[in-house]
């Protein structure tokens, strides 16, 4: 199940105790997908379970029976249909004052869980969300209507983008804060921790990449400066210059030849007598030194 449907699922479960945001839902879901046809209000969502819950609403506050049908023309969405004077006047009063019309101004004079059932409504019917895993994506697929939910949102201090298609013009967050704005707004707090959670999760893993990172570099750099000591102190044997070096230094170097695989912290160890590991390392710099000169004097 997509992110946006398994969101969509929870909010028709919620229970809406309070008739006022009963009805402010359905307003949302109108003003998402509602079109008028002269009194004949059409709704397209969808999920049949989303026309049910609707379906509902509708009944409750219009006292009407909605007609459900797919389009002739095909398509996954689900059309309501219902005759119904008040509802297609807020329909008609939306799309004739192109914008200027205040939702919020509406269904917040009844109480403070007015505008969250709004926006969940108007989520439910239009909008789309991505896997915050994945990506942080919220969109609204609003037609002619958009400009009027940008400037709710807008008014909330929220800030949104559109897109102008021909398809119809979209309004979308890309901003993660942006879009748990929406949520608390929205009044779907749970879904909050979910974008928190995948930041977590998304700085956990770029965390651990930076670490392997860092890690093979280091491994690398060891291993180039390893094989190219190795090469001087064979070369050095090749030419039987490996006794020109001190005592100790041409001890260490034979050591390193007969083990050229083992870590510096363990050669150090079978030193006898044992040394540190800095102190190995600073015998196979010299001798890197001394036989890079020996070799050119040599040649």
């Amino acid at each position: 199940m997509s992110a946006s449907h398994e969101l969509k699922n929870e909010i028709i479960t919620q229970q809406y105790k309070s008739a006022c945001c009963r009805r402010a839902f359905l307003l949302g879901v109108i003003f998402a997908k509602g079109e008028v046809d002269v009194k004949n209000v059409f709704i397209s969502l969808e999920k049949l379970q989303y026309v049910d819950f609707v379906s509902q609403l509708i009944r409750e506050f219009y006292s009407k029976e909605a007609r459900i049908f797919r389009s002739d023309k095909g398509g996954r969405r689900i059309f309501l249909s219902f005759d119904s004077n008040s509802a297609a006047k807020y329909i008609a009063d939306l799309d004739d004052l192109s914008g200027e019309f205040n939702v919020c101004n509406i269904i917040t004079q009844k109480c403070s869980s007015c505008l969250p059932a709004f926006l969940k409504g108007v989520f439910l019917a239009s909008g789309r969300l991505s896997d915050p895993n994945k990506q942080f994506s919220l969109e609204f697929t609003l037609g002619k209507r958009t400009d009027t939910f940008a400037k709710i949102l807008t008014d909330l201090d929220l800030r949104p983008h559109i897109s102008r298609r021909k398809t119809g013009d979209m309004i979308y967050f890309r901003n993660s804060y942006d879009i748990e704005d929406f949520y608390g707004y929205a009044g779907i707090n749970h879904a909050v921790f979910g974008i928190i959670e995948a930041k977590i999760a998304s700085l956990a893993r770029r965390e651990s990449q930076r670490y392997l990172n860092c890690v093979t570099n280091n491994y690398n750099k060891m291993s180039e400066v390893a094989n190219r000591q190795i090469v001087i102190i064979e070369r050095l044997v090749e030419h039987n210059l490996l006794s020109s070096l001190p005592e100790e230094l041409e001890k260490t170097a034979r050591m390193r030849i007969e083990y050229p695989d083992l870590p510096l912290s363990m050669l150090a160890a079978k030193m006898t007598p044992a040394i540190s590991k800095s102190g190995l390392s600073h015998r196979l710099k010299k001798i890197e030194e001394i036989g890079a000169k020996l070799l050119k004097l040599d040649s």
